[in-house]
């Protein structure tokens, strides 16, 4: 069974959705990504553009149209979009919004792992974190504020909107388990209570 999610990176869709708008070289798309800040949301450097690229236009989904040369630059080869790839951004698209992935983010596994660390500790961690989410918040509502103001629209900027909201409802969550590791209402150690764990053995031997 084909699974596009699976196959499609969110630097390939980025691409693709670009290209859907109109023909364009890999320095153009990098370019137009950074101005509108999609390097918040998807790792980019121009090995994996290149190399993202190359993959797009090898299954058929992207092909070159033109060759452009700009003085003693190097030659850069413009790409467009083709049926079959337009096909897929669509599909990846609808898949994306309609089922939940299962995803592997490092704060899950940092929180997994906090008790190897004292209270204390992992206190003053989850305050520093707060404090970044909180700085990182207000910096991307500063963007988007000066995007709205240039005139673009909600629609556009939506995903960036999701991300302030995520962003604010990991920071609150973060100083109220920050606060419960402080006034000790977090205990402070992993397992299975002692007593609950002979109540469940004992339990057990009863069904054998």
């Amino acid at each position: 069974m084909y699974e596009p999610t699976a196959e499609v990176s969110t630097l390939a869709l980025s691409i693709l959705e670009l290209l859907d708008e109109r023909p364009m070289h890999p320095y153009e798309l990098a370019s137009t990504m950074r101005e509108r800040h999609q390097d918040e949301f998807i790792r980019l450097n121009f090995g994996s553009l290149y190399h993202t690229v190359e993959v797009l236009e090898r299954n058929g989904w992207i092909v070159p149209t033109e060759r452009e040369k700009e003085g003693r630059r190097p030659e850069r080869t413009i790409y467009k979009l083709t049926n079959p790839g337009r096909e897929l951004l669509v599909r990846v698209i609808s898949d994306i919004l309609a089922q939940p992935r299962r995803e592997y983010p490092h704060f899950a596994a940092g929180l997994m792992f906090m008790h190897h660390l004292d209270a204390p500790q992992a206190a003053e961690h989850l305050r520093n974190r707060a404090a970044a989410l909180k700085a990182l918040t207000e910096k991307l509502s500063r963007i988007m504020d000066e995007l709205r103001t240039e005139g673009v629209s909600r629609l556009a900027l939506i995903e960036l909107e999701h991300k302030i909201a995520m962003l604010e409802a990991e920071r609150k969550w973060v100083n109220n388990l920050e606060k419960e590791i402080n006034d000790g209402r977090l205990e402070w150690r992993v397992g299975i209570d002692p007593d609950k764990d002979k109540l469940r053995r004992s339990h057990g031997s009863r069904t054998h």
